[in-house]
C-alpha cells in the first residue's frame, strides 16, 4: 500500500543538490524548489532513503521524510539532525 510522504532537503554543495533533486524526482512530484510530494510502498522509502544517504554528506546536509496523512505522521532526518524551532510569538 501506498503511503503520502514530504521529502524536503537543505544541502549546501551545488553538485550535491542536483543529484539529491534527481533523486527525489525518481520518487515523487516536485512542489517547491527543495519540496517533494511522493506515494511510496515501504519498499520505496528504503530505496529512496539508501539512494539519498549514498548522495549526501552527513555532516553538512539534511534530508527530513516525513510520513503525512494517517494519523501517524513521523518526521524522520537524515544527515544533520532536525531540530525543532522553540520560538515565541511576540506582538508588538
Amino acid at each position: 500500500m501506498r503511503q503520502s510522504y514530504l521529502v524536503t532537503y537543505d544541502i549546501s554543495d551545488p553538485k550535491r543538490l542536483a543529484r539529491v533533486a534527481r533523486v527525489c524526482e525518481d520518487h515523487g512530484d516536485r512542489i517547491q524548489n527543495s519540496v517533494f510530494e511522493c506515494r511510496l510502498t515501504p519498499s520505496d522509502v528504503i530505496r529512496l532513503r539508501a539512494r539519498l544517504e549514498r548522495t549526501i554528506d552527513r555532516a553538512e546536509d539534511q534530508v527530513l521524510i516525513v510520513r503525512m496523512g494517517d494519523g501517524t505522521e513521523r518526521l524522520e532526518s537524515l544527515g544533520r539532525a532536525y531540530e525543532p524551532l522553540d520560538r515565541v510569538a511576540i506582538i508588538v
